[in-house]
Order: structure tokens, then C-alpha cells, then sequence
């Protein structure tokens, strides 16, 4: 088994993993700001199946996870050591941080979820013969 990185940030950026096309939802007009979209259901061009089957979704959440946990929480770890706020205050802003941040990555998080999956089983993008409808 080998990562495909290409395949990782083509669908990190937004993009069908399989074809290359953007993926961001029409429809929404936040769309713009990446991180509001909503997924669709398929990829506008090729018609791979983006959203999968129950279940498919704990890879975003894993995803969604970590970058809050090890991306924005120890900031706040680093400002209470250099002393830029107290305690109380850093507890406050984790607490509303742990609230609201997996909110606005939540695209984000989809999309590397999905660039993950394929980078890693790139036999199972519809370009390599599996079925497109799962």
C-alpha cells in the first residue's frame, strides 16, 4: 500500500478526488468560504459517490478531532505559559474553542477524511474500475 499525496490534496482542496473537479455545493451560498459548504451527495462531473454508506463519516470526525484538539487548544496552552492570560480565562475560551471550532472545519475535515481514504485505497476511486453508486 502506498499514499498517493497527489490524490490527498486534490480532495483537500476541495476537489473530487477521482477527477479533479470541484466539489463545493451550488447550492449554499456560503459555499465560498469553504468551510460552510456542504458536501454534496456526488461529484458534479464524474458522479463518484462522495457521501457513503453509515459509519463513513467517523473519519471526519477523527479529523475534526485532532485539528481541535492539537491545533487550536494548545494555543491556548502557549498563551497561558507566556503569561497572556490567566487560567480562568483560558478555560473559558477552550471551553467555547471545543464548542465552536468543529463547526467551521467541518468541511475541512470532510474533505481530508475523504483525500485520506483514497490516498491510501486508490484501487477503490471509480477511475480504477470499483462502481460508482455504492
Amino acid at each position: 500500500m502506498q499514499f498517493r499525496s497527489d490524490i490527498f490534496w486534490r480532495a483537500a482542496k476541495g476537489c473530487c478526488p477521482d477527477c479533479g473537479a470541484e466539489i463545493r455545493s451550488r447550492k449554499n451560498p456560503l459555499s465560498k468560504w469553504g468551510q460552510f459548504a456542504n458536501i454534496p451527495d456526488r461529484c458534479p462531473d464524474c458522479g463518484m459517490v462522495l457521501r457513503r454508506r453509515d459509519g463513513f463519516f467517523l473519519g471526519a470526525i477523527v479529523w475534526n478531532y485532532t485539528l481541535t484538539a492539537f491545533g487550536a487548544l494548545p494555543l491556548l496552552l502557549i498563551a497561558v505559559r507566556l503569561g497572556w492570560c490567566g487560567e480562568a480565562w483560558a478555560i473559558r475560551w477552550a471551553i467555547l474553542t471545543a464548542l465552536t471550532v468543529p463547526f467551521f472545519i467541518h468541511a475541512l475535515s470532510w474533505r481530508l477524511w475523504i483525500g485520506t481514504y483514497y490516498a491510501f485505497l486508490p484501487e477503490q476511486l471509480p477511475s480504477s474500475g470499483r462502481r460508482t453508486d455504492d
